[in-house]
């Protein structure tokens, strides 16, 4: 008997790379064999301030009213779930509430405690844990897996970091090619994503907000310009914009070497770490192809032996 596994992700979003690991993961788990589903996050957890404290009947009526809100946004983000259909991953319908030893919940770094109550959780630490939310509420016993050598040295008392990456790639290359090039480029474009709050450092005249458009749209953009400016140190859309034939350049986080930001150099094919890199980028931007798919590739074993490491942490007899 095999365990099953639970991952815990949002609705399907084809500009959410997070999103679409944690889908994919789901796909890679079922085409193993192992029966696996997805299930739209859920807080159980309601955070109040010290107006708890306060029993006014406005107070009261207060709290009632966002909990009731929160269970609303719950219910509606699951009436409206979307998958791929070109993924094996369906959506949970069953009304299983406890999710014992039989399975695995995988949750990402965001999620806040253990709010389905699993008996057996991985955390899988798609960023740096705390990154997006500025806190960590995690439990002993838990498995923690990092996504890929961009996410430093994390460790938690009474927990487990694996040694093993579970780093799940998929990449539309169908979009992001070399097909259908305008003979001259022109112009450059750009995206913020989680560098929102980082200055701008390059000349916007001429040059294309990516963020919120879609795939074909972004590729489209691509084949267009001279340069690619992320300020997301982390975003796949740099490794797209190099599959594309722009330069790629990602602005860096301040205190963080070329080294920290990835460790393994294949990692960094063809980006530039700030302006000056890009005729160092470019010597290494005809191997990115050939990477992508390697790492594509090796999804599915990353995969197995992140199911190795669920069986032996979890003390799972076969």
């Amino acid at each position: 008997m095999k365990r099953k596994y639970l991952i815990v992700a949002p609705s399907y979003n084809e500009n959410n790379g997070g999103c679409i690991v944690q889908h994919k993961l789901c796909s890679i788990l079922n085409d193993l064999g192992y029966e696996s589903y997805l299930y739209p996050p859920s807080t159980r957890y309601y955070e109040l301030n010290t107006s708890v404290f306060d029993l006014s009947i406005k107070s009261v009526f207060g709290i009632f009213r966002r909990i009731v809100l929160q269970l609303y946004k719950e219910y509606k983000e699951y009436k409206e779930y979307k998958i791929n259909p070109a993924f094996n991953s369906p959506l949970f319908t069953g009304k299983n509430t406890y999710f014992d030893d039989d399975w695995v919940v995988v949750y990402p770094e965001i999620t806040f405690g253990n709010p389905l109550k699993a008996k057996n959780v991985v955390r899988w630490l798609l960023h740096q844990p705390g990154f997006h939310t500025g806190k960590i509420f995690y439990e002993k016993n838990e498995l923690l897996v990092k996504f890929n050598s961009a996410i430093s040295g994390f460790y938690f008392s009474g927990s487990h970091t694996s040694s093993n990456e579970l780093k799940v790639i998929y990449y539309p290359l169908e979009y992001y090619n070399l097909e259908n090039i305008p003979e001259t480029r022109s112009g450059t474009a750009y995206c913020l994503r989680k560098g929102i709050d980082k200055p701008i450092q390059h000349d916007l005249d001429n040059s294309i907000l990516i963020d919120g458009k879609s795939h074909i749209e972004i590729a489209t953009i691509f084949k267009q310009v001279k340069t690619f400016i992320s300020y997301d140190t982390l975003t796949a859309y740099s490794l797209f914009a190099v599959l594309c034939g722009c330069d790629s350049i990602v602005i860096p986080d301040d205190g963080v070497t070329e080294a920290q930001w990835y460790p393994n150099p294949k990692d960094r094919y063809g980006l530039s770490y700030g302006f000056d890199g890009v005729e160092k980028a470019r010597k290494t931007a005809h191997l990115v192809k050939e990477y992508v798919s390697e790492e594509e590739n090796k999804s599915i074993g990353n995969t197995s032996n992140f199911i190795l490491d669920c069986d032996d942490f979890f003390e799972y007899e076969k």
